[in-house]
């Protein structure tokens, strides 16, 4: 039956490699640096987020247009009946011939020169939003690439773990033979043989599950980045050797006060609602514009008869426009817009909070993953070491199979322990790098 099994899991394995083969994957080492580049370009969120950052931009060209003066151009014609004059028991007394063709053109211009600061306030508002959507695209990229690095890590910790169940899948197969030959000789019962078996089962659905899991991270790090579907992403073998910056806590602190894009938009928010506060409070003040006119209608229907003739007429002045319900209505607007400023505020020491916490945490995680490693490290040449006494052990029938698989299970422990400590220290130094502003 556990040789059914062996054989069972054997074949899954075979053709797994089987359907990955018949897809020619093509393998294409990349380092991190050249995924940020490749998700930059490719990036279907990022390419939303710059659509973002130009209707900003467009919306604060629009508001610039209040600053210009309004132009507007007319042109009518009709048809003029003739008419009729009624007596007042509603007789027809008279009928008055009229120019049945009548048309007008007019101009007429005018500009804002005094609305209590209200087009400035609107215009800068609309800078700032235009400030708030580049931060969002600082932060939308930001999360894209410490994506990239999770996707990139978890390719490397999983090949890894493939290799490390392969390499005791070796070791397990050898013992296998040795158990064999003292089961031949009678130094061993068969549930050694049938517990080594089985262990090797085990090794086999690790390996495939492994692969599997690989398959679907590369997936997914294929599509963020926009390569071809067969592309087989490999990680840069030097990429853990390569050197990382390493920085005291307060540091890291005051870089992420600084350049997180979440504080720099809560700032920013802030900004705004004291822009939309000040925009409230111009409702109190009329606002005064110059205007301009020229006109030129046919017939004249004031004259009698009526003439069929142009008439032409000009204007200019000052106007002043005052909303009188503002006098009991703009408290409530200006009581709102006290309100968005105060809970921007709120927020913004709200970010300034959470973005501490994080701090605290990528930094203290960083540092536990590097003294992970340095301890699975000393971890891997113990279990070793421990493997060898016990196996020698065994073979000499001073200990049990039992010993012998405990001590295979510890060594392939510290092994997946110490690649997973490993991927830790890069992912959570990326961690910190994004929180300080230099995703």
């Amino acid at each position: 039956m556990i040789k059914r099994q062996t054989i069972l899991g054997l074949l899954v394995v075979l053709f797994a490699s089987v359907e990955v083969n018949a897809q020619e994957l093509v393998p294409r080492v990349l380092t991190v640096e050249e995924l940020f580049t490749l998700a930059e370009q490719n990036s279907q969120q990022l390419q939303v987020s710059r659509t973002g950052i130009e209707i900003a931009q467009q919306q604060r060209e629009v508001a610039e247009t209040q600053k210009r003066p309004t132009l507007n151009v007319a042109a009518t014609a009709s048809y003029i009946g003739d008419v009729r004059i009624l007596d007042t028991d509603f007789s027809e007394a008279q009928n008055v011939k009229m120019p049945h063709f009548g048309n007008s053109f007019s101009v007429q211009a005018s500009q804002v020169v005094f609305k209590g600061g209200a087009i400035n306030n609107s215009i800068q508002r609309a800078e700032l939003n235009q400030e708030v959507a580049s931060l969002s695209f600082a932060r939308n990229r930001a999360d894209i690439k410490l994506l990239l690095v999770a996707r990139y890590v978890d390719l490397y910790r999983l090949e890894r773990q493939r290799l490390v169940y392969q390499r005791n899948i070796e070791l397990a197969q050898l013992r296998l033979k040795n158990i064999h030959n003292l089961y031949k000789q009678g130094m061993v019962t068969r549930n050694d043989l049938i517990r080594s078996e089985l262990q090797i089962t085990n090794l086999d659905m690790a390996v495939l599950e492994a692969s599997n899991n690989l398959s679907i991270a590369n997936q997914q790090l294929r599509q963020l980045v926009g390569l071809p579907a067969n592309t087989q992403i490999v990680p840069d073998s030097s990429f853990l050797a390569s050197q990382m910056e390493s920085r005291d806590y307060t540091t890291y602190l005051d870089l992420a006060l600084g350049n997180f894009p979440d504080i720099k938009t809560a700032q920013v928010n802030v900004d705004i609602a004291r822009k939309n506060l000040e925009i409230a409070k111009t409702d109190r003040i009329p606002a005064i514009t110059l205007q301009a006119g020229n006109s030129l209608a046919r017939p004249i229907t004031t004259a009698s008869p009526a003439l069929d003739m142009y008439s032409r007429g000009w204007n200019a002045g000052v106007g002043i426009n005052y909303n009188m319900s503002s006098l009991y209505n703009v408290r409530h607007s200006i009581a709102l817009a006290n309100t968005a400023v105060a809970q921007q505020q709120q927020v913004a020491t709200l970010q300034r909070q959470n973005i501490e916490n994080e701090v605290n945490s990528a930094f203290i995680k960083h540092n536990e993953a590097r003294q992970r490693s340095v301890s699975f490290t000393q971890s891997i040449r113990l279990a070793d070491e421990n493997y060898r006494i016990v196996e020698k052990k065994y073979y000499g029938s001073l200990a049990l199979i039992v010993d012998v698989l405990d001590a295979t299970n510890a060594k392939l422990e510290a092994e997946l322990q110490k690649a997973n400590a490993d991927a830790n220290i890069f992912y959570t130094y990326y961690q910190l790098q994004r929180l300080a502003g230099n995703l």
